[in-house]
């Protein structure tokens, strides 16, 4: 497993000078590397053609350095994202076009003069353009935001430039130690210059290490292979420097596994629903971990806000001394929410999961991944009578399920309910797939305009049914909230369920 641990350096005024020199460097050879890149994208070369077309230009912008390998890497890294992205919002367009002639088919069939269909063809006439003009985009380095800020004058050009290259490393070879950016026993990070003249060569630069980050500086003087990033941040009006030293660490013995039971984990954007359970399947506890709104914060400060969540989902985790049961998600997304919560699903799908996956490994806490198929909806139509929880929590408790074994077989009241609903509905699985049944119940449901299983709104009905019962029996209103707290929460969920299905509200 990769962990990355940082260092403050702290260098002298000429090194800072010297350092600003490597950094501007390092990132002006990037760049070029990187158009180099993208004028090669569209001819039929494989990747070691366009490189060794690509690495003698470098040599001569950076006077033959060991840093070119890792620019190269860096650059063809930019340009897979880049081409990925170019797929997906590819494959998200003819989908798109694929909706929208689907929908002027059927308003066709139904009437040839409808209004709606002025708008669909303007749509799909937007969308096809759209299709039309899509091309692989050109990096802004330093990202669209910084860039704006400086066009508009909000940060200075020095600022700019500080903030648009921060950082340089350098890939060693697969065995033995990388000699150009090295940690000395002395507490002191030693970097390799452009520079070709005799005593010129080497930097070398003092950083700090407090008592938590000992033990971690003495495990990192014993390692082979370590890789070293310099990064420099602007910090309340001034440039502060930083080494992030990555290596790989051994995997801890799995000391809290399934064999107590498991906790079941249903993931959202803006919160994270946890469910405890026995080795047979049976309830033991259940936890919320909310979110603030990570859109507002920046990348860095997103980042540890969703760390500190985590560390909470795995204290929870270690405390029932049990394993943790996940969905195994897709990013792959083939549909658009909004731009907003684009950005919300994407700045929380990139870190959470990553996070949360490192941090059970360290705290020794076992990992099983579940196929998220109507998680939500088995616990929806399945457990929302009898346990009276969110959906969510509900959805936690099927994947904790899953994660140990079990099979959710649809009750038998549904399965009459199915039968005299025959084919009159056919979902868009296959009747092999054993979710064939709950989409079936899912889509009657739907087409009925029955949406609520909550047992708040069932409550209600109860209630309004009691005082009408009440009414007519001349009964005491004391009466009107038997079963319920004087904070208006059930109390005796045997008493309030039965008497619900003595007078037929379900």
């Amino acid at each position: 497993m990769l962990t990355t641990v940082k260092f403050r350096l702290q260098p002298t005024p000429s090194q800072e000078q010297k350092l600003h020199e490597i950094f501007a460097i390092y990132n002006r050879v990037k760049r070029a590397g990187y158009k180099l890149y993208f004028t090669l994208k569209d001819m039929d070369l494989t990747k070691t053609e366009q490189r060794k077309l690509v690495q003698p230009r470098l040599m001569e912008l950076c006077q033959n350095n060991p840093y070119v390998n890792s620019i190269l890497i860096d650059c063809e890294t930019k340009l897979a994202q880049q081409q990925t992205w170019y797929e997906k919002r590819e494959k998200y367009l003819k989908l798109q076009i694929t909706t929208i002639i689907k929908m002027v088919e059927q308003i066709k069939q139904k009437d040839k003069r409808d209004r709606r269909l002025r708008g669909l063809y303007s749509h799909l006439s937007s969308v096809q353009n759209k299709l039309l003009a899509l091309r692989p985009k050109p990096v802004v380095f330093g990202t669209k935001q910084l860039f704006r800020e400086r066009i508009l004058g909000k940060i200075s050009r020095d600022e700019f430039r500080i903030r648009r290259d921060s950082s340089f490393c350098c890939v060693g070879k697969r065995q033995g130690i990388n000699l150009n950016l090295k940690i000395l026993p002395d507490a002191t990070l030693r970097v390799r210059m452009f520079s070709k003249e005799k005593g010129k060569k080497w930097l070398i630069i003092p950083f700090t290490a407090n008592y938590k980050q000992e033990k971690w500086f003495i495990e990192i003087l014993g390692l082979e292979l370590y890789q070293v990033e310099v990064v420099r941040r602007f910090i309340k009006g001034r440039v502060r420097y930083f080494a992030h030293i990555s290596y790989e660490i051994p995997e801890t013995e799995m000391r809290y596994g399934f064999e107590r039971g498991a906790v079941g984990l249903d993931m959202n954007y803006n919160f994270v629903s946890l469910y405890n359970i026995d080795e047979k399947g049976n309830f033991k506890s259940y936890h919320e971990i909310k979110f603030r709104n990570l859109h507002s914060y920046r990348k860095n400060k997103s980042t540890d806000y969703i760390s500190y969540k985590m560390d909470k989902v795995v204290n929870y985790c270690v405390n029932k001394r049990k394993g943790l049961v996940i969905e195994d998600l897709s990013f792959d997304q083939e549909f658009s929410y909004g731009k907003k919560r684009n950005r919300k699903l994407s700045n929380f799908k990139t870190s959470a999961l990553t996070l949360l996956e490192r941090k059970c490994l360290k705290k020794g806490v076992a990992v099983r991944k579940v196929h998220p198929a109507y998680t939500s909806l088995i616990g929806k139509y399945k457990y929302s009578r009898s346990r009276n929880l969110s959906t969510h929590v509900l959805a936690s408790y099927v994947i904790a399920r899953k994660g140990l074994g079990f099979k959710e077989k649809i009750p038998t009241l549904y399965k009459r309910l199915l039968a005299q609903v025959g084919d009159a509905i056919k979902p868009r699985l296959k009747p092999s797939s054993p979710y064939y049944n709950w989409a079936k119940l899912h889509d009657f449901f739907k087409y009925s305009g029955i949406t609520s299983f909550k047992t708040s709104e069932v409550m209600r009905k109860a209630l309004q049914m009691k005082y009408v019962l009440n009414s007519v029996t001349s009964a005491q209103p004391d009466n009107l909230r038997a079963g319920l707290s004087s904070k208006g929460k059930v109390d005796n969920w045997h008493k309030f369920w039965n008497f619900i299905e003595i007078t037929n509200i379900l």
